[in-house]
């Protein structure tokens, strides 16, 4: 990237940034057996080592000396200990969402301040008691802070990010629990622990930083509220995709994925002018066959975004089995490759559409 330059090892893991002219600055990242970061050197001498416990989770931090203890309740990060400050931080119930900032240790000297927070739930803003914005900041789309607004002449150090992550200064990073994340770069340092199951891309955050969250870097999942169709593509995308269009008018989900062989047959018979039925796997399968048949077909959705026409049907298939069909009075079922879709135009969303069926074939 420009003048920087990675290297990994062999289980994918970033263990040297060279950047500069002829790439002299250097910056080293060491692991434990287990993958996890445990140490760096940055290009001007410093250190700075971590240390987690059996669950994995970081408590502890020394950069030149300075140590820092963290302190949790299940996955969530809910106080902070240096010889220089204790800070406290509570959450939106259920969620990673930051809800309040507690500076100083102790019902007495503990001075409480609130996050404001946009669709993401990423501060954005910290007031006061009094209302008063004592911190705010800009972000870029994926995460790195762009520009830091304090109020007075105190330094107020607020180091949550988006959901579930915490700012290292030292470092630039974003610890993410299970993982380390550069906002800079828009990926994280290794490969996901959970595999394919996180997606196909194993560094990647999300597949889109306005509606998407990570707060364990895992595996993502979109934020509630934000709205997934953005732009006249709609992508799909595993996880949330479909949902988006669902609530919009679509009935995808509710009769063509995750039907039983049982499930079919009944209603062949509840709906006979039918000659046969249909379902996709499951919906993981259904939203990567949208997305690849969406892909294919870009170019034919581009010229009916722009035309009179309120509707457009689109047969494609893909290399691989996408779900099974029932043909009336068969006791056979059968996979199949193809796949149907429905779009239609949406008027609460100019120049875009929506899902309204699809189904295998």
């Amino acid at each position: 990237q420009g003048d920087r330059h990675y290297d990994y090892d062999a289980f994918g893991n970033l263990i040297r940034e060279r950047r500069g002219h002829g790439q002299t600055l250097v910056t080293e990242y060491r692991y434990d057996c287990q993958h996890r970061l445990i140490g760096l050197t940055r290009p001007d001498g410093q250190t700075a080592s971590y240390q987690y416990d059996a669950f994995g989770r970081r408590i502890r931090k020394a950069v030149d000396g300075a140590t820092t203890e963290f302190f949790w309740q299940g996955d969530h990060l809910v106080a902070e200990s240096s010889d220089s400050q204790y800070r406290s931080f509570l959450y939106e119930p259920g969620t990673f969402r930051p809800l309040a900032l507690l500076d100083g240790k102790g019902p007495k000297k503990a001075c409480p301040f609130y996050y404001q927070l946009d669709h993401l739930g990423t501060p954005q803003e910290l007031t006061d008691y009094s209302g008063e914005i004592v911190w705010s900041a800009q972000y870029d789309a994926y995460g790195k802070v762009a520009a830091v607004t304090l109020a007075g002449n105190d330094y107020l150090d607020q180091p949550l990010r988006f959901q579930g992550q915490y700012f290292d200064v030292e470092s630039g990073l974003h610890y993410n629990r299970h993982r380390y994340y550069d906002p800079r770069l828009g990926r994280y340092l290794t490969p996901d622990p959970v595999k394919l199951a996180g997606g196909l891309n194993q560094y990647q955050y999300v597949p889109n930083p306005t509606g998407w969250v990570d707060p364990l870097g895992l595996s993502c999942t979109p934020c509630p509220g934000a709205t997934q169709t953005d732009g006249p593509y709609s992508e799909i995308v595993p996880g949330g995709g479909l949902g988006a269009h669902e609530k919009r008018g679509g009935h995808f989900i509710e009769k063509h994925v995750g039907r039983t062989a049982a499930q079919l047959a009944q209603r062949l018979r509840d709906e006979p002018w039918l000659s046969r039925a249909s379902t996709f796997f499951d919906r993981a399968t259904a939203e990567k066959a949208m997305s690849t048949v969406i892909t294919k077909n870009q170019t034919t959705i581009d010229r009916f975004l722009l035309s009179d026409d309120t509707q457009i049907i689109i047969n494609d298939s893909v290399s691989y089995p996408v779900g099974m069909v029932l043909k009336k009075k068969s006791p056979d079922i059968r996979q199949v490759h193809g796949v149907y879709l429905l779009l239609r135009k949406d008027k609460k969303l100019p120049g875009s559409y929506r899902i309204h069926t699809g189904f295998a074939e």
